[in-house]
């Protein structure tokens, strides 16, 4: 059995094993569980729903798994370059894992002889850098300082109220009246 390790924090990586099960046991298995259980069963926990993928590379006919990779999940080309051939080679059914499905925490899986780890790729990642800010007004404790606060209005809510009640009073005496 192989461990594998995922780490805290980790984010925008997919991880490949090819599934080593006979395609019509595998089949089979599909039409008689959800894919849910059967990827469960392979990882030995549960997953979230949307936190891997199992399929058959034949359903890639076209397109490859490469190209699915690089196009699909914004795998950059140069990590996929370096394990070409193999992803080329493989058939059968293979199961990505999205780091998504640890929600940012810590994990070990032990894999069992049905899986292979091709390779872990990472996502894209958009450039997060800034440009740091050079003008005077953007430096800290550049603003002047108001340590006054304002005060509240004073008054007003006793008139308002004694406003009101006059109103009140004048629209019964017409009201009266009439």
């Amino acid at each position: 059995m192989t461990q594998l390790k995922i780490p805290k924090g980790e984010i925008g990586q997919i991880r490949l094993f090819a599934v080593n099960r006979p395609i019509d046991e595998l089949a089979r298995d599909l039409r008689n569980d959800s894919k849910e259980a059967l990827i469960a069963d392979l990882l030995g926990r549960p997953m979230p729903e949307g936190a891997a993928e199992l399929f058959p590379v034949s359903d890639l006919t076209g397109v490859g798994l490469a190209s699915y990779l690089g196009d699909g999940y914004a795998v950059p080309r140069e990590q996929i370059s370096r394990d070409r051939a193999r992803l080329d080679a493989l058939d059968g059914y293979v199961l990505l894992l999205f780091s998504s499905a640890f929600d940012g925490q810590e994990a070990t899986l032990d894999l069992g002889p049905e899986l292979t780890m091709i390779g872990t790729y990472g996502e894209a990642q958009p450039d997060m850098s800034v440009t740091p800010l050079e003008a005077e007004s953007a430096q800290p404790y550049t603003g002047a300082a108001d340590m006054t606060p304002k005060s509240p209005p004073k008054g007003g809510a006793g008139g308002m109220i004694l406003l009101l009640a006059v109103i009140v009073l004048i629209g019964l005496i017409l009201w009266w009246l009439l």
